[in-house]
């Protein structure tokens, strides 16, 4: 975009962030944080590598402390590293968190003369359950303690910090004041990005995230967002989505650290000039994705760890604050495997949260509460499109652990698929539930060993995206369709055949029309019901007949579908009965619950597809515009007046036919009833 010095001296004062425009092409982006107490020299050490200072409000620059987040960038070739400099007051956490997202190392930072803090141990904490892959302990303020104290120091950073991604950190000794240090800390730091590299870079995935952490207008160019890219590229004049709200957006321009690129990469600070939305359209904790990609969801599962430091246990249905990207949402815990999660303990659980939110599987987390205000436990999304799970569901936790990292693909698309449920799950969202880029083989591998099932997504099988089911998935859904099946059959005793159409409404949760009719397909073949001409039965329900009672049914079915429109009545029926009369009515009533006989009145019947034959031979014969009398209809149905009356009558009834005093009249608009 095109700035004029004015405004750019705006963007400069927002610190938004990617690549400068002169920057080799070869360098590799990087996110690094910083955390600690308040006072402890972030944003001093931050000034010292950078030459930037951090503190761009004007209470910040008063109170000398960070309030909101700051940006700096770092370059030691051939790394690029985008710097976080966060809030480390108490009162500021939730802006500290909002910062930490898509960290890729992290520089815990205690200062010489203070040491270890109520601030450093929280923030210690946040950084080991949001996965920072590597990190260094950063010692500021050397120049005001001895060696002695320095030494104490160390040992109690130290102390902290075991059993934790830093137990094995670097320690660096510096002075923002002297220059002490500086030299040796960016020399590790590239160490640090170099393992970083080598373990972690490769496992990226190409669909593109960032986290939205600030938002703003700025004149003559409408509204700027910054975050940092944690996954794929985004180019100049690409579309992509909004979540959780789905409006899509198109990027005008980008920024990288004032300067303009065309294009921003994972690990680079982003500022993005949107068209299409409008400013109150968008807040912190929002995400910008590729198309498609994310799907927001208010039911998490997780496994979450309680702090050690935590004063209470986590309790089940206990309300928390769920911080993940820059989003914070309300919530409700419910745990899967325990009553009550006691510190230092690790469980099952599902978040219930008060509005939706987009993840992806292995994502961290962090909960806080909110009286009083502190980190209670953290840990990751297992399952994001979650549904819901009771309490000790040992089946559904089983599949849950199988979605640990540690885990094979392979185990973790088929544990995604099983806890996915209903309607079947696309292999285009594999990647979202599972971290896995390439699916294909071992989605192939699955429904080779019959692992999961695969339903086309329409009935021409086009789409080459496959849906895909758990067979213990359909199982476990058996018993609700069994139950809609069986309250069908007990509300209609007489019908053996049920239609499918309206089954379908009320199963709409199984999927597609398509889909819903390929679950059916499945009980069939169970032998759990009976499929035919758009009906279904479930097994061992309908009339119960003796063999002589449906070897009467039949025949006199037949008989009547023979007769044509001049048939039997009710009592001669009977008559011909002989010792089964009075099972006749019966046997009437389920000829025309499977849609065999349709009931003129209570002593006609008519079999269906005469009454069709008939009801046509009047459209095609009778001028809608005309009316005609009894008489004339007689003739032209050629019967008499004991049919006729009925008959005509019925077709009023149903809105084949309009009555005007003794003539009637063609509906110009035919009932769609299956009546009709």
């Amino acid at each position: 975009m095109i700035v004029s010095r004015a405004n750019k001296r705006k963007l400069v004062n927002m610190n938004e962030t990617p690549m400068t425009a002169d920057s080799p092409s070869t360098e590799i982006a990087l996110i690094l944080g910083t955390a600690g107490h308040i006072d402890h020299g972030k944003t001093a050490l931050i000034h010292a590598l950078t030459g930037k200072n951090t503190d761009r409000l004007p209470e910040e620059q008063k109170r000398g402390i960070t309030i909101e987040l700051g940006f700096a960038q770092l370059h030691l070739k051939p790394f690029k590293l985008g710097i976080v400099d966060v809030p480390g007051h108490e009162k500021f956490v939730r802006n500290m968190l909002s910062g930490a997202t898509g960290l890729d190392l992290a520089m815990l930072i205690v200062a010489a003369d203070d040491s270890v803090k109520p601030q450093t141990l929280e923030h210690l904490e946040i950084l080991r359950y949001l996965d920072i892959a590597a990190g260094v302990i950063v010692i500021t303020k050397t120049d005001l303690v001895d060696d002695d104290l320095l030494e104490l120091v160390e040992e109690e950073i130290r102390e902290i910090c075991k059993n934790t991604f830093l137990q094995d950190a670097p320690v660096v000794h510096t002075s923002a004041h002297t220059g002490a240090g500086m030299d040796e800390l960016k020399k590790i730091l590239r160490q640090q990005c170099q393992g970083i590299v080598d373990s972690q870079l490769n496992k990226q995935s190409e669909m593109f995230r960032l986290a939205i952490d600030r938002s703003f207008t700025l004149e003559g160019h409408g509204t700027i967002v910054t975050g940092s890219v944690t996954s794929g590229q985004l180019n100049v004049d690409d579309q992509v989505t909004l979540e959780p709200s789905g409006d899509v957006v198109r990027v005008r321009s980008l920024q990288n650290h004032d300067h303009s690129v065309d294009s921003i990469v994972r690990g680079e600070r982003a500022a993005i000039n949107l068209a299409g939305i409008k400013p109150h359209q968008i807040r912190r904790g929002m995400e910008l994705a590729s198309a498609g990609f994310l799907r927001p969801h208010k039911l998490l599962s997780v496994s979450l760890t309680v702090s050690d430091a935590a004063q209470h246990p986590l309790k089940n249905h206990s309300r928390t604050q769920l911080h993940i990207g820059t989003a914070n949402i309300p919530l409700s815990v419910k745990l899967l495997d325990a009553e009550v999660l006691f510190p230092g303990e690790t469980g099952l659980a599902q978040l219930a949260l008060d509005h939706q939110v987009v993840c992806t599987w292995n994502q961290p987390f962090v909960l806080r509460l909110e009286s009083p205000v502190t980190t209670i436990a953290g840990g990751r999304i297992l399952h994001p499109r979650a549904k819901r799970i009771v309490f000790d569901d040992q089946e559904s936790l089983q599949f849950l652990g199988q979605l640990a990292a540690a885990n094979p693909d392979i185990t973790r698309i088929e544990a995604a698929i099983f806890l996915a449920g209903l309607p079947p799950t696309r292999t285009d969202a594999l990647e979202l539930l599972t971290g896995v880029a390439d699916t294909e083989q071992l989605v192939l591998q699955l429904l080779e060993s019959a692992a999961v099932f695969d339903y086309p997504p329409s009935a021409t099988g086009s789409n080459t995206r496959l849906n895909l089911v758990h067979p213990i998935a359909l199982r476990r859904i058996w018993p609700q369709v069994q139950n809609i099946l069986q309250k069908e059959h007990d509300r209609n005793p007489l019908k053996t055949n049920l239609a499918m159409a309206p089954l379908r409404t009320r199963l709409a949760y199984l999927g597609t029309e398509h889909q819903i009719n390929q679950v059916f397909s499945h009980f069939q073949r169970q032998g759990h019901l009976t499929l035919h001409s758009g009906n279904v039965t479930l097994k061992g329900q309908g009339p119960q007949l003796t063999k002589n009672e449906r070897k009467l049914l039949e025949a006199t079915v037949q008989q009547i579908r023979q007769a044509g429109i001049n048939t039997m009545l009710v009592k001669e029926i009977e008559s011909q009965a002989g010792a089964h009369k009075s099972a006749v009515a019966q046997l009437l009533q389920v000829a025309v619950a499977n849609n065999e006989l349709v009931e003129i009145s209570s002593t006609y019947f008519i079999h269906a597809d005469v009454l069709q034959e008939i009801k046509q031979q009047l459209q095609n014969q009778l001028d809608p515009q005309k009316s005609y009398t009894m008489s004339e209809l007689r003739s032209i149905l050629d019967t008499t007046r004991k049919y006729a009356v009925p008959l005509c009558e019925y077709f009023d009834r149903i809105g084949f036919t309009i009555r005007n005093n003794d003539q009637r009249q063609l509906c110009s608009e035919q009932p769609l009833s299956p009546e009709s």
